[in-house]
């Protein structure tokens, strides 16, 4: 199963012959169409409805046992046709009986998931611009499955819509929230995944080429039973970004539960990591050392960070994609940074500069074996940091 930070959504079940399926309508969403609530439906939905449930992860008390799906990162639940995620990393996970499952998607552009069924090694999904149902797997034997969906690519590449899950020969089956821990990454191409499994360095980005399921957060958050959620943008930066703007920065985009909507606040209250990694820095030296503004634009957002999560620990990281002299000055600002805000919960990992023994990923990033070596690093710190 992979791991994920959570929001979490409570949807209710329609009985369909021998075909079940879970939509947002199905929750008691006023929607009319092929896909309304029948009477027979209603009883079903009544029941799901009525059984006890525990406190939702966003409260800050472990989740109890009667969520039928997992909503994992940063999920908006305001669209009654559905919940819509952008982010890399975000995932759906469920729980169910049956022979076969298939999902329906409404992809804002063209987007790529890694599907597992059973915990088993994911095989990829490409959506394209349209509502769509997509199988995710057929001629299961009979018994309990476990199914989860993880959006491989970035924001830039559209919002995707859950529609439901429908499940052949069975149902939906109600799970307790399956983590107690949290991480949450901050960061740019290299957390997104960006081209870790292109064949590089020479390869031209495509969003197959993405893959933050096999980046280091999720490489982490696996080694450590942690759930963890990447909130990152290829090309931002923390003071700058890699073309030299200073506008739609990683501290604005943070803020947000779509990262090109500047209108979609994201409510931190919906939950509280253990941890926040902050991996901000490569595009700000893109264009050469942005001096002490860097640092201070550091200091203020860690200070940001700490107000919206006053328990987590705070790592601050440097690299791999800096080397030499910009290598120095960066982990010297990110220290001085973490130094001149007083905070006794943050802390600085480095991690070494890449130097080709384990391959590239396009356009010079990380490759696949290097975001694995960057993740086991990152749980070993954090392991230490908060004793897991």
């Amino acid at each position: 199963m992979t791991t994920r930070t959570a929001a979490l959504l409570l949807f209710s079940l329609c009985a369909c012959s021998d075909t079940l399926t879970l939509s947002p309508e199905d929750a008691g969403v006023d929607a009319a169409g092929p896909d309304a609530v029948s009477a027979a439906d209603a009883a079903t939905t009544d029941a799901a409805l009525d059984a006890p449930s525990s406190p939702s992860p966003e409260s800050g008390v472990d989740a109890g046992p009667t969520e039928p799906v997992h909503f994992l990162g940063r999920f908006d639940t305001s669209d009654p046709n559905g919940p819509r995620a952008a982010y890399p990393g975000s995932a759906i996970e469920a729980t169910f009986s049956g022979t076969a499952i298939s999902v329906t998607l409404h992809d804002q552009n063209e987007n790529y998931f890694d599907v597992s069924i059973d915990g088993a090694q994911p095989t990829a999904l490409h959506t394209t611009n349209a509502t769509t149902s997509y199988d995710l797997a057929t001629g299961l034997a009979a018994g309990t499955h476990t199914v989860s969906l993880v959006k491989r690519t970035e924001s830039f590449q559209g919002i995707v819509q859950f529609g439901g899950f429908t499940v052949t020969g069975g149902a939906i089956a109600p799970t307790p929230f399956p983590y107690t821990r949290r991480i949450e990454l901050i960061g740019d191409s290299i957390t997104c995944g960006y081209g870790d499994v292109g064949q590089g360095p020479s390869c031209t980005f495509s969003p197959d080429t993405e893959d933050e399921d096999v980046a280091w957060g999720e490489i982490a958050g696996a080694a450590l039973g942690a759930m963890h959620t990447s909130i990152a943008y290829s090309g931002r930066g923390l003071y700058r970004n890699r073309d030299g703007s200073t506008t739609g920065l990683m501290p604005d985009v943070w803020t947000r539960t779509f990262a090109d909507d500047a209108t979609s606040m994201w409510d931190f209250s919906k939950y509280a990591p253990d941890a926040v990694v902050i991996n901000l820095g490569t595009n700000d030296f893109a264009l050469g050392d942005p001096g002490a503004a860097f640092r201070d634009a550091y200091v203020a957002f860690l200070a940001t960070v700490r107000a919206k999560y006053p328990k987590a620990h705070i790592v601050g990281v440097v690299g791999p994609m800096l080397g030499g002299t910009p290598y120095a000055e960066a982990a010297t600002y990110v220290q001085n940074a973490i130094t001149a805000s007083g905070d006794p919960n943050a802390s600085y990992l480095a991690l070494p500069t890449q130097d080709g023994s384990d391959g590239y990923g396009c356009d010079w990033h990380p490759s696949e074996a290097r975001q694995a070596t960057m993740g086991a690093l990152l749980a070993a710190h954090l392991k230490q940091a908060l004793g897991w």
